[in-house]
């Protein structure tokens, strides 16, 4: 299946690249990662001919540490920039706002390796400050959410930070209103992409440790069975309302 022409490019989201088991269906191991590259690499998704940029965008969500050890070969190999969103509370830290911290703890970037990965081209952007759903806090600490862990990437890596991915996928357009206010252009979402809509509110396509380079080349495609990839898709995201449970029984993130 070769890469389709879209009016801009698809932006693909994952998680960990992490070897072994990791109680998540967001894992997606790095050889797998590779080969997946190299498939959307022979399609054409990664090229530049005729003029024509990239078909699609790969980011990171949650920002983990062992990003510095896998991506920057891979940027190298395929030519492709990750953009990469931080919840800067854990930078340097654990996923201590994740369920399954008490069954594995992940490290987040430190302010040294996310550096690296921006002078190698990654582009940063706003995971929130403590990964907490935002459409649940008050106006305040929304606001602080937002602004907050922008200004704290940008001065820490020394590049216009100008895009939010909202945690677990959740907004609303009190969020948005705010991310706008916060001065972000861009707004990502874990919903799939869909013509038109806001800047502040652009779907991606999550990819999960079920898939495979074909329901990934399916997820990009226009054929119909695009539309069982999106309700998988939804389905899983729905999993991750079980962690906004357990934030708010913990009273870790309350606004």
């Amino acid at each position: 299946m070769n890469a389709p022409e879209p009016a801009e490019p698809i932006m693909l989201v994952f998680h960990q690249l992490l070897r072994g088991l990791t109680f998540t269906s967001t894992n997606y191991p790095p050889r797998r990662f590779e080969q997946l590259l190299r498939w959307l690499a022979e399609g054409g998704f990664f090229s530049a001919r005729r003029g024509r940029g990239s078909a699609v965008v790969l980011s990171f969500d949650d920002g983990y540490r062992h990003l510095v050890n896998v991506l920057p070969p891979l940027m190298e190999q395929f030519n492709f920039r990750p953009h990469i969103f931080v919840p800067t509370a854990y930078i340097g830290g654990f996923n201590r706002w994740d369920y399954s911290y008490h069954l594995r703890r992940i490290a987040h970037l430190d302010r040294s390796s996310i550096r690296r990965l921006v002078e190698l081209g990654a582009v940063l952007g706003s995971h929130g400050h403590t990964h907490c759903e935002l459409t649940g806090l008050s106006d305040s600490r929304l606001a602080t959410e937002l602004q907050w862990s922008r200004a704290t990437l940008e001065d820490l890596s020394g590049q216009s930070v100008d895009s939010v991915s909202y945690p677990f996928g959740r907004f609303d357009k009190r969020v948005i209103a705010a991310a706008k206010e916060a001065g972000y252009k861009l707004g990502y979402t874990m919903r799939f992409p869909r013509p038109g809509g806001s800047a502040l509110a652009r779907g991606r396509v999550a990819i999960y440790c079920y898939d495979t380079p074909f329901s990934v080349l399916r997820k990009l495609s226009d054929s119909p069975l695009r539309n069982i990839e999106r309700f998988k898709a939804e389905a899983a995201n729905r999993l991750s309302g079980g962690t906004i449970w357990l934030q708010r029984l913990w009273g870790r993130h309350r606004g």
